[in-house]
């Protein structure tokens, strides 16, 4: 009789890193009741033109050169495993006062085609060991939008944020 072991590792930690926040760079913006203003960020961290849905609910870009989209790189991950991916924990960004509406995501994964995603969705993207040298990435944009104040944005810095979660 000849003993013999078994042996398995275990990794289901993926490594996780915020290449880039995403940013709006800056806007004038004005509130209006019953009417709102949107402006995007896309997943290539391009500004969408401003829209409205009428009213004196307005958004124009003033200056879009620190713009970006959000950049997540994924590594240690099974080749060909569907990994699990989800947007939550939504905060919209405001100064204290005034706030927008963080909505309208928008995922690239690994540089392929936009798809539109609701927070609290769950989605999958399956982990490629060739791509990045072993390093995915996953590009999120969205847009942000005016809420009923009929008064012009307070002018400041406006901070909100979202949670990206993982998993097998």
């Amino acid at each position: 009789t000849q003993p013999i072991t078994a042996d398995v590792t275990v990794l289901n930690s993926l490594t996780l890193a915020a290449a880039s926040d995403m940013n709006f760079g800056t806007v004038a913006a004005v509130g209006d009741t019953g009417n709102t203003a949107s402006v995007s960020v896309g997943t290539d961290g391009v500004m969408g033109v401003p829209s409205t849905t009428g009213g004196g609910a307005r958004i124009a870009i003033v200056d879009d050169t620190a713009a970006t989209a959000a950049q997540i790189t994924v590594a240690d991950g099974a080749d060909g495993v569907a990994i699990n991916v989800e947007i939550n924990n939504v905060v919209d960004p405001t100064d204290g006062t005034d706030s927008f509406t963080l909505a309208g995501f928008q995922t690239s994964y690994n540089g392929g085609g936009d798809t539109a995603r609701t927070a609290a969705t769950p989605f999958t993207v399956t982990f490629d060991s060739a791509f990045g040298g072993g390093t995915n990435t996953l590009d999120i944009g969205a847009s942000i939008t005016t809420v009923d104040p009929s008064v012009a944005y307070g002018d400041g810095a406006y901070a909100g944020g979202f949670d990206v979660v993982f998993s097998y």
